[in-house]
């Protein structure tokens, strides 16, 4: 068990979903569930952080349910409340419709944040904001680019020290498949979620 916290953003709109994907099951377990009983492996400080949190129905040991602290909506709302409520300094911040995420990638992540404000991957160019590390110190200057306006994460990169990992073959030693950076956006997603779990046995 690692002494690093961890946070599940689980506060989205789900408008291409059409309804609450967070709350949505793969084999009778919502995508939350499944996400937390995997951190739970691997952290011993797992928070869920939502606009609602009494939709959960499910509890573990060392799990906190929080609220985000604003009801606007953007990922930067829920990385700062993780920040604000984490136990330890670095916090692994995941979006909940990412039930096929890799505990293995997670660990192998984690060996950089000694060196780095944030570590991230980037695959193709596509910078994985929702998937990787970030420390309680950056906290401050993401308040202030929330209150200046500036609702994107990738708008403070600037000013941190930042990890990028994008080298592919390194990250599928880690996860073969990439299925951490598949999410279920849609309907159609879902569908394919499905397949997914039964082609992979999850």
């Amino acid at each position: 068990i690692m002494k690093i916290s961890c946070a599940i953003l689980a506060g989205g709109q789900s408008r291409r979903f059409k309804r609450d994907k967070t709350v949505a099951t793969l084999n009778g377990v919502t995508f939350t569930e499944i996400l937390t009983k995997k951190l739970l492996s691997i952290f011993d400080d797992v928070m869920i952080i939502s606009k609602d949190p009494k939709k959960f129905n499910f509890n573990y040991k060392n799990i906190t349910f929080l609220k985000d602290f604003t009801d606007n909506q953007s990922p930067l709302v829920g990385i700062i409340t993780a920040l604000q409520n984490a136990k330890y300094e670095s916090v692994f911040i995941v979006s909940a419709d990412a039930p096929f995420l890799k505990t293995e990638l997670v660990k192998y992540l984690s060996t950089f944040i000694k060196d780095y404000d944030i570590v991230l991957t980037k695959i193709d160019e596509k910078i994985n904001t929702l998937c990787g590390f970030y420390n309680k110190k950056i906290l401050s200057d993401l308040i202030n680019s929330y209150e200046n306006g500036e609702y994107k994460i990738i708008d403070a990169f600037k000013n941190f020290n930042i990890k990028f990992i994008d080298d592919k073959k390194e990250i599928e030693k880690h996860d073969k498949h990439l299925l951490s950076f598949i999410n279920i956006n849609t309907l159609e997603d879902y569908e394919n979620a499905k397949e997914i779990a039964k082609k992979f046995g999850i």
